[in-house]
């Protein structure tokens, strides 16, 4: 892993080298980008499980608040964040030396979650975002959800990362959008970042949206906790995340633990006795295990239709450990034990007060 991730710094490095070379040269010039190439049915594949992908730079975080580099050695394991430098490839076969990228079609690339941008009009609508609104994403990712949001809306998003490779190619990716002005990215992690050095701090931010990030955090209470810190009284929360609907096999909780890198995963009552004990109220628990199971499903039916195509341009080993991540999930939510839920709750007028 640590050989393979190696290599993938240094093909990280020059992507965001000549990146940087397309934004200083191309200012001016107008690009047409093919779209109808052969990679284009890869996106659906790629762009919906990306919120922690390993796509390795060579950097060093000097911050306080910054996590070592090593320790998300573990997530890495997990079948989806290796070969990664396909991310890279995708985004130069679409986009090339475009000066300047429509986040909404990048979005087909580095979207972090399930259904699109169907369920960031969601959020959109949920917490009623505008030009006045501040909104955290907790586990960015590429920061595909903060430039939708933000490029929407017009509000100011933070994106917050933990693995510091991916944070920073969130910021060139957002930076080659030309939205730096309404997303800002930030590397750390919530539990023990300093709180005051996000945004304006503490009860400050109107939105906390998160897309299944928490699944891979244990510690549920402590999480929300810190989420409920972070948002104005009435601010809203939304997140869409895994819960367990009946027992585990042992079988199911290796699956989880290995290739999602997911442990101890609440029931539907623990999770809402944990929202409620951090400090929030008006708590909506949807279910979208149907949906989500269908999506899964669809995901890896078009992966497996697309096998030549993306073997040809990615390579034989990326496809075998894509396709066994894809059919794990598939298998996991075909179990019926796993579940899928999108959360939307308040944050409670009393805990400003305390």
């Amino acid at each position: 892993i640590k050989d393979h991730n190696t290599r993938n710094k240094i093909e990280t490095k020059q992507y965001l080298q000549m990146s940087t070379t397309i934004m200083n040269n191309n200012s001016n010039n107008d690009n047409e980008i093919d779209n109808n190439n052969h990679l284009s049915s890869l996106v659906y594949d790629i762009g919906s499980q990306l919120a922690g992908v390993q796509v390795a730079i060579d950097t060093k975080s000097s911050s306080q608040d910054a996590p070592n580099d090593d320790d998300d050695d573990a997530i890495k394991t997990m079948k989806l964040y290796t070969h990664v430098e396909r991310i890279q490839r995708e985004v130069e076969s679409r986009f090339g030396s475009a000066s300047s990228i429509d986040p909404i079609a990048l979005s087909e690339v580095d979207c972090m979650h399930y259904e699109g941008n169907d369920a960031i009009e969601d959020v959109i609508r949920a917490i009623q975002l505008n030009s006045s609104s501040k909104v955290l994403d907790v586990g960015s990712g590429f920061g595909g959800v903060a430039r939708v949001l933000s490029a929407q809306s017009k509000c100011t998003t933070i994106a917050m990362e933990l693995q510091p490779d991916i944070h920073h190619c969130g910021e060139d990716l957002t930076k080659r959008c030309n939205i730096s002005d309404l997303v800002k990215h930030v590397q750390g992690d919530i539990l023990n970042y300093d709180l005051h050095k996000l945004g304006e701090g503490p009860s400050t931010f109107d939105g906390l949206v998160s897309f299944l990030v928490f699944l891979h955090i244990p510690d549920k209470l402590s999480l929300l906790k810190s989420c409920a810190n972070m948002l104005k009284t009435d601010g809203t929360l939304f997140v869409e995340d895994y819960y367990r609907r009946s027992s585990f096999t042992d079988a199911e909780l290796k699956s989880l633990s290995t290739d999602v890198f997911c442990k101890d995963l609440p029931t539907r009552e623990e999770y809402i006795a944990a929202l409620e004990t951090a400090g929030f109220d008006n708590i909506q628990f949807i279910d979208k295990t149907k949906e989500w199971t269908a999506f899964v499903k669809d995901r890896l039916a078009k992966f497996e239709d697309n096998k030549e195509n993306f073997i040809s341009s990615h390579g034989e080993p990326t496809y075998t450990s894509l396709h066994y991540f894809y059919e794990s999930v598939v298998t996991l939510f075909v179990g019926g034990n796993l579940g899928g839920v999108r959360i939307i709750a308040s944050k409670k007028d009393s805990l400003n007060k305390m």
